[in-house]
């Protein structure tokens, strides 16, 4: 099935799915390809090296198009939902999409590298394009953690929200 294409029709929807719009998929896409091909020439879809044959699409593979294997790792990515629900969209197992993830994962972060787009992992990585005195945050998550013996602590690191004891994570820069 041609997944690209069913999800592509709409770009709001497109865009909902995957985080990206149709005109940054088709940028990302080419390099995405090469990284995808790169990769295949050095190991096989088990993730072993590669010694004798080169590699070739399978006849019954599940993402068959370049653009599928994309629109796949973009809506795992961004949807963050089980292996076995995703593998109920895209019509394959659980443990098939495991190894594609595991497979286009990498070739993704590559793709984003050579582009200079990988997400900023902290505040000092962030580089804004800000005028003087703007202000910028990135929401985050809680990331719980054991509770601390200190009663001071405690106050500080409880979240109402989630009824336990959290580290927030909310990056901000100001330039």
């Amino acid at each position: 099935m041609d997944y690209y294409a069913r999800f592509s029709r709409n770009a709001i929807q497109f865009l909902a799915l995957t985080g990206s719009t149709l005109k940054e998929f088709h940028a990302l896409l080419p390099i995405f390809r090469a990284c995808f091909l790169e990769r295949m020439e050095t190991y096989t879809l088990k993730g072993e090296k590669r010694e004798h044959r080169r590699y070739v699409e399978y006849r019954n593979s599940p993402l068959v198009s370049m653009e599928d294997k994309l629109v796949f790792i973009l809506m795992y990515l961004r949807k963050g939902t089980t292996q076995d629900i995703f593998g109920e969209v895209f019509n394959m197992s659980q443990p098939i999409a495991n190894k594609w993830i595991h497979i286009l994962h990498p070739c993704l972060s590559q793709a984003l590298a050579e582009l200079g787009e990988r997400p900023a992992r902290s505040v000092s990585e962030l580089k804004v394009g800000a005028e003087e005195g703007q202000l910028f945050f990135q929401d985050g998550t809680e990331r719980p953690i054991e509770r601390p013996k200190d009663p001071e602590k405690q106050r500080k690191y409880y979240s109402g929200k989630k009824k336990r004891h959290c580290i927030k994570n909310n990056g901000f820069s100001s330039d």
